[in-house]
C-alpha cells in the first residue's frame, strides 16, 4: 500500500455569510471529505433569519431560495460526513456562530467539534499560518470569499505543512 492512496485527510469546514453583522445568516456551506473531495451547498434561508432585512441583493435572496438546500438538509448531510470527526477552521469568520444558528434553527446537535486549525498545525502560531494560506490562494489564485475555496485553500495547506 502506497502512503498516499489510502490516505486521510484532515477535514475542513467554511460558511459564507449574508453579511458580517449581528443578523447574518449562513448562505453557502463547504466542507471536506476524508478522500479529499468538497462539498459546496447554498442554504435555503429559513424565515427566522428575516432574510428580508439582510444587505443581500434581491437577485441573490432569490438565487438562495431558488437553488438552496433546507438547512434541515445541510445539517442531515454534514452529520452524516463529518460524524466524530474533528473539523478544522480558520478562525478568521464567524463559522462557529454561523453554525450555532443553522443548527439552533432547526433544534439540532452538530455530531462533530468544530477546531481550530492551530491544533491541527502545531508547529507553527496563527500568523504563520495564515501568511502560509494567504500565499497559497495567491498562487492558486483563489478566492476566499467563495466558502469551497477557502476549504481547497486548508486542505492544500494541511498537506504542505505535512511535507515539512
Amino acid at each position: 500500500m502506497t502512503g498516499s492512496q489510502h490516505k486521510r485527510e484532515p477535514q475542513f469546514l467554511d460558511i459564507e455569510s449574508s453579511s458580517y453583522d449581528e443578523g447574518s445568516f449562513p448562505i453557502c456551506i463547504a466542507w471536506s471529505l476524508p478522500d479529499g473531495q468538497i462539498k459546496n451547498v447554498l442554504v435555503m434561508p429559513d424565515e427566522d433569519w428575516d432574510p428580508q432585512d439582510s444587505p443581500l441583493p434581491d437577485e441573490t435572496l432569490q438565487h438562495l431560495y431558488d437553488h438552496g438546500v433546507s438547512g434541515i438538509d445541510i445539517i442531515r448531510e454534514m452529520n452524516e460526513d463529518l460524524d466524530g470527526k474533528p473539523v478544522y477552521i480558520d478562525g478568521i469568520d464567524y463559522d462557529t456562530e454561523l453554525l450555532d444558528k443553522l443548527f439552533d434553527t432547526f433544534d439540532e446537535e452538530p455530531t462533530f467539534e468544530l477546531t481550530p486549525i492551530t491544533s491541527l498545525i502545531t508547529h507553527k502560531n496563527f500568523e504563520e499560518i495564515m501568511d502560509n494560506k494567504n500565499l497559497i490562494i495567491q498562487d492558486n489564485n483563489l478566492n476566499t470569499k467563495h466558502a469551497e475555496q477557502n476549504v481547497l485553500s486548508l486542505l492544500i495547506l494541511a498537506r504542505e505543512n505535512e511535507l515539512l
